[in-house]
């Protein structure tokens, strides 16, 4: 394979697995409380901006921020799903993606008065470079890459595999079944939507090292997210994941042939392509998770 096509498949590759647990939690969410959670990437950015304070601030090391800042975001989104989503579970579609605009709003502000409109990174932050498919890959991004992937892996296993995880997907597919079945729909919903926040919190300590960070970094990956879920099909976790995949090459490869703009513009169209010809999603045939 030429060499420059092969370095441009490896970082769409990477770019993918950071976009496919980050879609992949709101997908989560979507999928078993049919809530459009706007606030979804302010979680991430706030990861990440928390992660340059214990990193950089606090001196703590790296892997400190890979358990603090999950943690904090589901403890975050339990808050969110306890005293705002909670009170919307029976209201018009609408209602819960004004309330989590709103969220969102407040978030973007907290966070730009906390640390200013300024971008801040980790550029020390595993140095160095490794090989992979005969492409030099920085670390940050490999690493980055192994732990999104990975964990989006993780988090799809225990949907299947799982008591908790097969009660969570039976509120998605059937929710009246499950309430009779005896499953506490509340509970499932709870956790979902703490698990959907960590995995956004963990996308933000990944970004960090590799991306600047600034209080708007929320607003412009969750449109990314959007596309990723509505080409892989609205509530469908594996096509979220195949999804994320596919339009992380494809913005590299639009990217290096049409300049970083187009190349990000190229998502949308796809986006628009399947909304016009698949609705469904590539993968979402009628089931969710």
């Amino acid at each position: 394979m030429n060499a420059p096509v092969l370095e441009l498949l490896v970082g769409g590759v990477l770019l993918g697995g950071l976009y496919a647990l980050m879609a992949g939690g709101l997908n989560l969410i979507f999928g078993v409380m049919r809530v459009v959670n706007f606030a979804h990437g302010e979680f991430l950015a706030i990861g990440a901006l928390v992660t340059v304070s214990l990193v950089a601030g606090a001196q703590a090391p790296y892997w400190v921020a890979l358990i603090v800042v999950p943690a904090g975001a589901a403890l975050a989104g339990l808050v969110l799903q306890t005293f705002v989503i909670r009170r919307l579970a029976d209201a018009p579609l609408i209602m819960s993606l004004l309330a989590t605009y709103a969220v969102s709003t407040v978030l973007v502000n907290a966070a730009i008065l906390i640390w200013g409109g300024g971008y801040r990174g980790l550029p020390g932050v595993l140095s160095g470079s490794v090989r992979v498919a005969g492409v030099d890959v920085s670390v940050a991004r490999f690493t980055a890459f192994l732990v999104a992937i990975g964990t989006s892996l993780a988090v799809w296993i225990f949907l299947r595999s799982t008591r908790t995880g097969r009660a969570i997907r039976s509120v998605a597919q059937a929710p009246e079944l499950a309430i009779i079945s005896g499953i506490s729909v509340e509970r499932v919903r709870n956790i979902t939507f703490a698990l959907g926040s960590a995995m956004a919190g963990l996308a933000g300590v990944l970004m960090a090292p590799t991306f600047a960070s600034d209080a708007q970094l929320g607003s412009r990956f969750l449109i990314k997210a959007f596309a990723v879920i509505i080409v892989g099909g609205m509530g469908s976790y594996p096509g979220a994941i195949a999804a994320a995949m596919l339009l992380g090459i494809l913005e590299v490869f639009g990217g290096y042939a049409f300049g970083q703009v187009i190349g990000s513009a190229l998502l949308y169209l796809v986006m628009l392509a399947v909304l016009l010809v698949r609705p469904r999603g590539l993968l979402g045939v009628g089931a969710r998770i």
